[in-house]
């Protein structure tokens, strides 16, 4: 009976250390055989900064009033001229930095103080021209690289004007005797801050402006106030 119960229990634990080994390999074999892969984590790449345009506009309109000191290149003989007050008002296309061009038309009231010499009982009267000018100008921008901030224009150019009418008088000169067209050479300095601009120039007629071979080159000094869009 002992060898009997002997065996038996020598079976049993012969079973249970088998199981456990069998138990061990199953568990070595899936840790050898299941292996989790690292998460790799790709860098993150920025987009490229877009490089912001800044606008290198090249045109401008503008609009602009201003004051006028005229006087009349009279043959000493025939009349004697002194200053007198006017006034422009006109609009202009600008186009260029550095180099520029200007195209324009103004409303140009030119009034004149004129004394007879040839008959003194007229005495001296003051009398005005309104003419249409075309002013035709190229400049140089001296702060082209800052031009929508501040510039500074020097600029020449020439004014075909056309006259429209002429204001009464005490000296007969009525819009018969004045030509109905008078060129003009034009010279000046501009300055410019953000959208205001400052202009002052000078005008010279390089044909008269009365008639029957009476010498009367018009002569302007002006100030222009305006603004750049």
């Amino acid at each position: 009976m002992k060898p009997i119960l002997l065996i038996v229990v020598t079976f049993f634990i012969s079973s249970v250390i088998f199981a456990q080994e069998e138990l061990l390999q199953d568990t070595t074999l899936q840790d050898t055989t299941v292996q989790e892969e690292p998460v790799q984590i790709e860098p993150v790449q920025e987009e490229p900064k877009k490089e912001k345009q800044v606008s290198k506009r090249k045109d401008s309109f503008k609009v602009f009033g201003g004051g006028t000191i005229n006087s009349l290149n009279v043959s000493p003989d025939v009349y004697e001229s002194n200053e007198n007050v006017g006034f422009i008002l006109g609009v202009s296309y600008k186009r260029g930095r550095f180099f520029y061009y200007e195209l324009g038309a103004r409303y140009n009231r030119y009034a004149y103080q004129l004394t007879d010499l040839l008959n003194p009982e007229n005495g001296e009267s003051s009398f005005s021209v309104r003419m249409v000018d075309v002013p035709i100008n190229g400049g140089i921008n001296l702060t082209s690289f800052v031009d929508r901030i501040v510039g500074v224009r020097i600029f020449v150019g020439v004014v075909p004007a056309f006259r429209v009418s002429v204001g009464d008088n005490n000296l007969g000169i009525t819009k018969e005797s004045t030509n109905t067209f008078v060129l003009h050479g034009q010279g000046g300095v501009g300055l410019d801050v953000a959208f205001i601009f400052l202009e002052a120039g000078f005008n010279y007629g390089f044909s008269d402006l009365l008639k029957n071979d009476i010498q009367s080159n018009p002569v302007q000094v002006f100030i222009n106030l305006g603004f750049r869009f």
